[in-house]
This record gives C-alpha cells, structure tokens and sequence, in this order.
C-alpha cells in the first residue's frame, strides 16, 4: 500500500513540475537546447520518422540521416541528399584512420567506392585506396612519426570479374599505369616517374572542329565564323570551315575531343579570348548581337 501511495504522489509531482514547461515548448516550435547529447544505439532524423526512404529499405537509402553504435552490427552514418563541409578561417580537413586491435600499424586503412545496386546487392565499379608503400619498400620497423610513406591505388571492376583490378599506382613521385592484378599484386610498383605495363602512350592531335551552325543572326550585315579548339596544353587546331551570316550571330558548334576551350574566328580574325562552355554541344552568341526590334 505504501508503495502505491508513494508512486501515486511522485507521479503527481512528475506532472506539476512538468506542465509549466509544456506551453514553453510549444512556443518554441518544440525545441530541445542541450549542451551534450548521447546516443547509445541510433539517431534518426527524418520527417516520416522512418530511417530509410518508403521502399528503400532493402537498399538503405536514409529519409534523412541515420546514424547507429556498435550495438548488435556495424556502426555507421547514412546520410541522404548533398554532405555539405564548411570551415572559417581554415581548411576543411577530412580523414580516415584504421588500426589493428593490438595498436599495429594497419597499412590500408580503407577506401572510397562508388556502388550501383543490382542482383539484390550494392556493387562496387570503381575503387580508390590509400595505402602504405610496401615493406620491401620502407620496412616496418623504419616506419616512425616523420616516416610514414604511402601511395594511392586505382581500381576497377572488369567484365565478368568479381574481384577489382589495379589501373594506376600514384605515390612517392612516381606512377605506374596499366591493369590486372587483385588487392596488391598484378601491377609492379613504379621505380621510375612514368611506368606504362602492358601497352605504349599514344598522342592524339586536337581534331579540327566541324563548323558551327548559325542559329539567329541580327541581320547587321554579312560576317563569317570558324572554330579553333585549343588543348590544355595550348596546342591549337586548324581552324574549321568557315560559316557565312547575314549579321552578328548566335552559333551552336559541338565539342572536340581532347579540346579544353575554343577561339571563335569572325571574319577571318580571331575574335576576343578563348571561350569554355560547359556540355557536348556548345551556344555562344556573339557579344555584338543586337536583337531585332
């Protein structure tokens, strides 16, 4: 009896002590102001309520962000939408850390992958990994708080393999490029700046741009136009066939492969300074052109 009478009365204290606070949340939009917030199995935040989007949830494609502990699975951050960093006054800084349970040195910490869903799982195509050089390389015991060398690795998955294969080694200065080899092996460490296995470098010139197609012109009296695609490197092309207008136009002209901006060529003249235009297919009005009344 005594126990009933003492969980009736705390109860009544628990609803006087928090009836105030109620009005108070609501006007403010059932806010909650805490200096420190512990989660210990997940947190969902999510307008449904829901972790994952309505018929998703094979896939784990979040409502919004839901984080889990290591409680029963892997722990883990599934965030939808756009991951969005910011810094004031200092570089954002991302990084990431692995190590073996005993405090050994791990030397592939891990890796970034881009996935498409397919047979009922998500599937890797491509892979980029940071690692350690190989003890052959700097061996382990050498490795210390100023030596501590590493490389990143390239890879893909090929048709009909289930493993992903090394394209390129980047590290130390130097650089390896070719395919084959699962996880570490396949593709030898580069000892030189530019290692090519299994093929040659071959060098393609700048093509000469097809004509550019005219699409309005202000009829302000006849001009001509052609095209020079210029490499990153400032290698020009040939200038394309000329194009006739009866005024100041507006040209559509396609991209040239290997091209990294374009000089418009009015009148046999090139005519102000190259111009980069996002897309396969390129407009570009002339800044002359006067619109017709």
């Amino acid at each position: 009896m005594a126990d009933r009478l003492m969980t009736v009365l705390l109860s009544v204290v628990a609803t006087l002590a928090v009836q105030p606070l109620l009005p108070d949340l609501a006007r403010r939009g059932q806010e909650l102001e805490v200096d420190r917030l512990i989660v210990r199995r997940e947190l969902i935040v999510s307008d449904t309520g829901a972790p994952w989007e309505a018929g998703m949830e094979k896939q784990q494609i979040p409502r919004g962000i839901y984080a889990r502990a290591l409680h029963d699975g892997p722990g883990g951050l599934w965030v939808r939408s756009r991951l969005i960093k910011g810094e004031v006054d200092d570089p954002f800084d991302d990084r990431f850390h692995a190590i073996e349970r005993d405090g050994s040195l791990r030397r592939g910490p891990g890796h970034i992958s881009w996935n498409v869903w397919l047979d009922g799982a998500w599937r890797q195509m491509a892979i980029v990994q940071g690692e350690g050089v190989e003890p052959s390389e700097v061996p382990t015991a050498a490795w210390n708080g100023s030596t501590h060398p590493g490389r990143i690795r390239f890879q893909t998955f090929r048709p009909g393999h289930t493993e992903p294969l090394t394209d390129a080694l980047i590290g130390q200065g130097k650089m390896s490029l070719g395919g084959g080899g699962y996880g570490g092996g396949g593709l030898p460490d580069p000892t030189q700046v530019l290692e090519l296995w299994g093929g040659s470098l071959r060098q393609h010139p700048v093509d000469t741009p097809s004509p550019p197609v005219v699409l309005q012109n202000d009829g302000s009296g006849p001009h001509t136009y052609a095209l020079v695609a210029i490499s990153p490197a400032n290698l020009h092309s040939t200038p394309s066939k000329e194009v006739k207008s009866s005024g100041r136009a507006s040209l559509r002209f396609d991209s040239v492969a290997g091209a990294d901006s374009y000089q418009i060529v009015r009148d046999g003249k090139p005519y102000g300074s190259p111009v980069r235009i996002e897309g396969s297919q390129k407009l570009w009005t002339d800044p002359e052109f006067t619109p017709k009344p």
